[in-house]
């Protein structure tokens, strides 16, 4: 059990640690008005819509500055641990290059990291990109990402993933049904038409878990969108993800919990531009890991535009000084 939690704990924080460009999967996005069939065609039309449309602009740099918290408790009968991982993570995406269509290609680049994890009553292991001194193996892969182009992705205005090239070069265009590898994605898909608020659209996509004979089983789920309220130029998005597919494994339902994420997304509606994110998981699954078992996830993430520019450094750690 403490193994199969281990490797759980990692994967969830090395999703939540560095860009993965496959967070999108907004091919099938679709805006659903949230109104009234009755409503008369004269009240339809005094309706206030608003246009949500990234705006990228050639040579533009954008900097994030994001914390993040998550909580894992497997019961096992009488027994209890507690998994807890969290980071804080500075890092910036530069607008290269911006298609006629508005389509706008973007670099990524893990700048700085400190994060932690700690496995039930053990000690914390800590990991800091910038002091050598905490340049912990369990996160070599985070500290091999600091200063370096991660990978260059294409979007277009409405959010959706036209292409991306990892730092080796090789192409991968998006599939129609492509999982998001992490909660929420670098760029939200937003709606083609204007919405007003209250009204909805649609993100579905496929989530594969693993099940039994090492095989995988795509689930089908969904992230709803609503846009809660404008104020000015900033818009409040708020978001909830739902499972599709029936499932009634408790092993895939607690592969599952860590992506039922939900939260609220603030777009400045002028610049084209997200400039904070809220998004959190509160899943429990009783008979998790076999009968008599539980795990609750709870995760917190916060991200906002940062006020000042981070300088990337990149620090090469000594063999002695990595534990």
């Amino acid at each position: 059990m403490h193994c199969c939690l281990i490797r759980r704990s990692l994967v969830l924080l090395i999703a939540w640690a560095s860009w993965t460009p496959s967070l999108t999967a907004c091919e099938n996005t679709d805006a659903t008005a949230a109104t009234d069939a009755d409503t008369p065609a004269a009240a339809e039309e005094s309706v206030q819509r608003y246009k949500l449309a990234y705006v990228f602009t050639t040579g533009q740099v954008v900097h994030l500055a994001s914390e993040f918290q998550a909580q894992m408790s497997v019961r096992f009968k009488e027994a209890k641990q507690v998994d807890k991982n969290s980071s804080k993570l500075w890092k910036h995406y530069t607008v290269i290059s911006v298609a006629p269509d508005g389509t706008g290609t973007l670099e990524l680049q893990l700048d700085k990291a400190h994060q932690q994890v700690q496995f039930g009553d053990n000690p914390p292991e800590i990991f800091k990109s910038d002091d050598p001194k905490y340049h912990h193996r369990k996160f070599r892969d985070t500290l091999a990402k600091i200063g370096h182009p991660t990978a260059v992705i294409d979007y277009s205005p409405q959010g959706k993933l036209l292409q991306v090239v990892e730092p080796s070069g090789d192409k991968k265009i998006a599939p129609r049904k492509r999982p998001p590898q992490d909660h929420q994605g670098f760029l939200i898909p937003l709606p083609a038409e204007p919405v007003a608020v209250g009204d909805t659209w649609k993100d579905p996509f496929q989530q594969e878990v693993g099940i039994k004979g090492g095989l995988k089983r795509a689930i089908d789920m969904v992230r709803v969108y609503e846009l809660e309220s404008v104020e000015g130029d900033l818009a409040k998005i708020s978001f909830k993800t739902s499972i599709l597919t029936p499932v009634n494994n408790e092993e895939i339902l607690a592969q599952l919990s860590q992506r039922q994420t939900e939260g609220t997304i603030t777009f400045d509606m002028q610049k084209g531009l997200i400039v904070a994110k809220l998004i959190t998981v509160n899943e429990s699954v009783v008979n998790a890991f076999g009968e008599g078992t539980s795990l609750h996830t709870a995760t917190k993430l916060t991200e906002s535009v940062a006020s000042s520019e981070v300088v990337a450094e990149k620090v090469q750690p000594a063999s002695a000084e990595t534990k």
